[in-house]
């Protein structure tokens, strides 16, 4: 659906990025992840057509953005990461004005724009205007718009930043809504805001595609370099590590934080967790300790980067 070939964009003497290659299937929903400045938004923009690239080329089902820009552009609904709005207008009558542009036939935009209304879960905002709309609901027109046409690929920069932790559950829960029927292209700098909306992760740095994994290929990664934060009281800080070391496997290391009235707290990065969790629940009673605090801490996409790539 999105094929990608030695695709390559410099400004003068930079590179925003060099030879990307890679290829999104139907209905796949798919993370482009990288730190601010990887190239992310230059890569969007060029798939886009908004900007020309200095070699290489990207295909639309089949259709070259390049040389059949008007047919690519026909298969691909855009959410850039502030959504082109008018804020003046209602809900309705904005996608009235979007329908017209992409030349949905006459006789179908009453149709289509209940579709998309009802898709993105605004049909109660409807006659609202756009500027008196809450950021989730304003994102949510955004996506409608996007979808207007039911273009083949749906293509979208950060659609979860500035969202409150609410807005991001329901903008997630609508993306996830969209596989199968389209191919989905997120752009994002924060992994834990969209991972689990996604099949298939492009990781790019410096402008290279540094590693593809899948959902499943993701989590493993992420389960190996994220940890247990824990803290103990009850003994002396030589003791509790005594003790922790006594439980832990021999591929599992310990890292002290700080101690405070509350006891002291640890960073374990432990092989078997599971294992981990049986032995300390079973011993700590006979141990006279007290477990104040235990929790999973999540892996950042910076930390992904500084350890394999």
């Amino acid at each position: 659906m999105i094929q990608v070939s030695n695709l390559s964009k410099s400004y003068g003497e930079k590179r925003a990025i060099q030879n990307l290659n890679f290829t999104l299937e139907k209905g796949e929903v798919v993370g482009l992840l990288g730190l601010n400045g990887a190239g992310k938004t230059t890569t969007i923009r060029i798939l886009t057509g908004y900007l020309i690239p200095t070699s290489g080329d990207a295909k639309i089902n089949g259709k070259s953005i390049f040389d059949e820009p008007l047919e690519a552009k026909k298969r691909i609904g855009y959410l850039p990461e502030s959504p082109p709005l008018y804020e003046e207008l209602n809900v309705r009558d904005y996608l009235l004005f979007v329908a017209r542009i992409k030349a949905v036939a006459l006789e179908n935009i009453d149709q289509e724009i209940e579709r998309v209304l009802s898709k993105t879960g605004i049909l109660k905002v409807q006659d609202q205007i756009i500027g008196e709309l809450s950021l989730g609901y304003r994102k949510r027109v955004g996506i409608a718009q996007a979808l207007i046409g039911n273009p083949d690929v749906i293509i979208m920069d950060e659609p979860i930043s500035g969202l409150d932790p609410q807005q991001i559950i329901e903008i997630r829960k609508l993306i996830k809504d969209l596989a199968g029927e389209h191919t989905v292209l997120i752009s994002s700098h924060i992994l834990a805001e969209i991972y689990k909306t996604c099949d298939k992760f492009l990781f790019i740095q410096d402008g290279r595609l540094k590693k593809t994994y899948s959902l499943n290929e993701l989590e493993e990664e992420m389960e190996k370099l994220s940890g247990l934060e824990i803290t103990l009281s009850g003994k002396t800080k030589s003791e509790i590590e005594t003790y922790l070391k006594s439980i832990l496997d021999p591929e599992s290391k310990l890292a002290f934080q700080e101690e405070d009235r509350n006891g002291c707290t640890y960073l374990l990065n432990v092989h078997d967790e599971k294992s981990f969790k049986q032995k300390i629940f079973a011993s700590l009673a006979s141990q006279n300790l007290n477990l104040e605090y235990l929790k999973k801490q999540e892996i950042s996409l910076e930390e992904i980067f500084m350890n394999r790539f």
